[in-house]
């Protein structure tokens, strides 16, 4: 979660505040070496659960109340999102022996599983639903904090607490919500990523702030998650400023010879999307390199294939189909130096649904997509799939079939495309402020002005940190 938040928390050390990170597990990425040297960076273990009786049981019912939530009318179309939801419950109240729900219908006679029961609670939303989430949502409010976790925060005396990703299914942070509030410590979170407000769990406990990326995540926050309107703060995404800073690594003529490109064609970049939004995907990425080369205008393009940073495995058998067809692995999770040069050199992108399609519109690239039948769920079953689009105000361009993208696709890279329209979503989505302005000194201003807005210490405080 660090690699969103780097440039956040190194400036607010070298504006002079002492930061700790707190985590209780390992890491699965060696920590930014930026902040492992910083001399006003520390790191600390932090409870990983609560030490009380209610350690298991809130668990469950914060797995329940997040899969409810999917029974909203605005999830309808989202089975993957629900289905996701409704394993992590089961796991949660079946002290996770069981992933799956099957269960026996008395009168037909025959199992059901997963989705026909969320099909059944479909079923039932409209009589109860609204009354078991307030009841729900009432015994959040009648557990107390945790003293395991008070404990905790009261060694670190902190003046501000920050929390992420805060909304992953069942979990144990927003105890670390709880805490904070009933410590006087004011407690913000901090929005991990572009989706995670719509495809993952509530906020279960609320903070005194979120900081959000822009206006489409105000709304999620107000609307799906019961934030007042007062506490949430737009800030805009810190994670790109470094992208937005770089420039190329290296000229069209070496990045070409280091893929086997023709230097005279226009390059095509396929953006891979994550494993949850597109399983298998290398299938259906020969099948489109098939169907480009049947438009004479792609024939003898430059196509390079960038998997997504955690599903390189499988592509480093892939066989190209053909010349001037490479694959990219990715070298880091963020501003990426190979990202970058990848984005600059390239004459169109596409992509299923990834993030990456962001950093594409930042370095000014027409961004295309295609709906693919086989990954439907993870893509229209989305909300913010949806945000990005032509038709929704944004810049990607959508096609429902091969022709209409192969011939989408050879308008792009004609440069028959509106540059300033990918400008100015790319300013509304992630640095609302201004294009010219980053996102990492309006978040941090945001969490000095967090800390300042705490009160009257409470006596058994150890002195707070600067």
């Amino acid at each position: 979660m660090l690699r969103h938040f780097e440039s956040v928390l190194l400036s607010l050390a070298d504006r002079g505040h002492s930061v700790r990170i707190a985590f209780h597990r390992g890491q699965d990425l060696p920590l930014p070496a930026g902040l492992t040297s910083h001399e006003r960076i520390e790191f600390a273990a932090a409870p990983g659960r609560r030490g009380d009786e209610w350690s298991e049981q809130i668990v469950e019912l914060r797995s329940l109340r997040d899969y409810l939530r999917y029974l909203e009318p605005r999830f309808a179309d989202a089975p993957k999102l629900r289905a996701r939801a409704l394993r992590k419950m089961v796991q949660a109240v079946t002290d996770e022996e069981r992933t799956h729900l099957v269960a026996s219908c008395p009168r037909c006679d025959a199992r059901l599983v997963d989705d026909e029961v969320g099909a059944m609670l479909l079923g039932f939303r409209k009589k109860g639903m609204a009354n078991i989430n307030r009841l729900l949502a009432h015994m959040e409010a009648t557990i107390p904090s945790d003293a395991l976790i008070e404990s905790f925060l009261r060694e670190q005396a902190p003046d501000a607490v920050l929390v992420t990703p805060l909304i992953f299914l069942g979990s144990y942070q927003a105890d670390y919500v709880k805490s904070a509030k009933a410590l006087g410590i004011p407690v913000a979170f901090p929005v991990f990523s572009w989706d995670n407000l719509s495809t993952k769990g509530l906020i279960h406990v609320q903070p005194d702030q979120v900081f959000v990326w822009n206006e489409w995540q105000r709304t999620e926050s107000i609307e799906m998650h019961g934030v007042p309107a007062d506490r949430v703060v737009v800030t805009g995404a810190p994670r790109f400023d470094d992208f937005f800073a770089m420039t190329p690594g290296m000229s069209r003529e070496q990045f070409c010879a280091a893929h086997g490109f023709d230097v005279d064609q226009s390059i095509v970049t396929y953006l891979c999307s994550s494993e949850f939004v597109a399983a298998g995907e290398l299938a259906f990425v020969g099948r489109w390199i098939e169907e480009l080369r049947r438009a004479p205008a792609l024939a003898s393009c430059n196509i390079l294939v960038r998997p997504h940073p955690r599903q390189q495995k499988q592509w480093k058998q892939f066989v190209a189909p053909g010349p001037h067809v490479a694959v990219s692995l990715p070298r880091a999770i963020n501003a990426d130096q190979t990202l970058f040069d990848t984005l600059h050199h390239s004459a169109a992108v596409v992509g299923l649904n990834t993030s990456a399609q962001l950093e594409a519109g930042i370095a000014g690239k027409p961004v295309l997509t295609i709906l693919a039948p086989e990954f439907s769920d993870g893509q229209q079953g989305t909300l913010h799939f949806k945000y990005l689009l032509k038709e929704h105000g944004g810049f990607v361009e959508v096609a429902g079939d091969f022709e209409a993208h192969r011939q989408q696709l050879a308008a792009a890279m004609a440069g028959n495309y509106d540059r300033d329209a990918i400008g100015r979503f790319i300013e509304r989505f992630v640095r609302p402020h201004g294009l010219d302005l980053p996102a990492t000194p309006v978040m941090v201003s945001a969490i000095e002005e967090l800390a300042r807005s705490r009160g009257a210490r409470p006596a058994e405080l150890a002195p707070a940190r600067a």
